[in-house]
């Protein structure tokens, strides 16, 4: 079995279901609402348990009925929880989401006692990291945090992900720390940003080649880009080889979580051993079956749910068969 750890946020989610999502200003009557368990760190955490890891959660959460009810959902799913601090001073993180009827969600942070978790906690799970195969991080917790526990994994040798949202600026130094960045093409956008032409598409985003920029940070340090598409599939870039893979179609009805199962799954497979074509593929049915069912804890799927749905394939989106031609002329994407 393999010993993963996530360095993460752990939030209470509060979600309104609406039809679309609200303009400025305006007040949109909801479907329904609901509580369930989220914040990245205790996604992946949950996850990786559910997919058949040792799993341990190192977090922080406040002293108050959102914390104990966290925690208790932690330990009923098996996540090991010794390095799951109690804030004195904050409460318990809280995610404000909205679900629209595509499945589409945005979301508002409140940190709380996530802001919390230091340098200093960190260093007090060092002996976690000494036995862990892997260990997970985010952004939805202080920089302090997250930096500390990459170099840790780095002195005791521990398989690094970074999932770098929400995007901020990060040191060149902490990229040559991270053996695998798995972000989306909004995010991709923005930490390649300097290696493109600035221009912009409607949604305000940076345009770029998704290669050349998946390239630009391997340039930086990072061993490999896995870059997520929903629906469309993704991208994975190393410094020895590039290649798509491809979506499972599923009737989605809330991304919240997805990209957490995507990171869980593929880190407990390579764990596992399997070789990263392989992992990646557990990891989009994992994403897919995440999409299927409302909340983040909830949405997590299970080993067998999983297992299932890779006995009934896939196949390469349109779009990536175009983009495989464009670059290589080839069945495959070639540095």
């Amino acid at each position: 079995m393999s010993v993963i750890a996530v360095v993460g946020s752990v939030n209470m989610d509060l979600v309104i279901r609406a039809p679309r999502q609200p303009l400025l200003g305006e007040t949109l009557m909801g479907h329904s609402f609901g509580t369930t368990g989220g914040g990245k760190g205790s996604n992946q955490a949950l996850a990786c348990a559910r997919l058949g890891a040792e799993s341990h959660m190192v977090g922080c959460v406040g002293n108050d009925d959102f914390g104990s009810r966290l925690r208790a959902t932690l330990l009923e799913g098996k996540v090991d929880c010794e390095y799951l601090e109690v804030s004195k001073s904050a409460g318990t993180g809280v995610a404000l989401i909205t679900v629209t009827d595509e499945g589409d969600n945005t979301i508002v942070l409140a940190s709380g006692a996530n802001a919390t978790l230091d340098a200093k906690s960190i260093v007090c799970a060092a002996d976690l990291f000494k036995k862990a195969d892997a260990v997970l991080f985010q952004l939805e917790i202080p920089f302090s945090a997250v930096e500390t526990g990459l170099e840790l994994a780095r002195k005791t040798g521990c398989k690094t992900v970074l999932t770098p949202a929400p995007a901020r600026a990060l040191p060149l130094s902490v990229w040559k720390m991270i053996d695998y960045l798995v972000l989306n093409e909004t995010e991709l956008a923005f930490y390649a940003s300097n290696n493109s032409a600035g221009d912009t598409d409607s949604k305000g985003r940076v345009k770029g080649d998704v290669l050349d920029d998946a390239r630009y940070l391997l340039n930086l340090g990072t061993k490999g880009v896995v870059v997520t598409r929903g629906a469309h599939g993704g991208v994975v870039v190393t410094k020895d080889k590039s290649f798509p893979y491809s979506p499972f179609k599923v009737d989605a009805v809330d991304s919240t979580g997805a990209g957490d199962s995507f990171c869980a799954a593929m880190i407990v497979g390579l764990s596992e051993g399997m070789p990263l074509e392989q992992a990646v593929r557990f990891a989009s049915a994992a994403g897919a079956l995440a999409c299927t069912r409302f909340g983040a804890h909830p949405s997590l799927p299970w080993r067998y749910e999983v297992e299932a749905l890779l006995e009934k394939g896939g196949d390469i989106p349109e779009a990536y068969s175009a983009l495989i031609k464009e670059h290589t002329g080839k069945n495959e994407l070639n540095p």
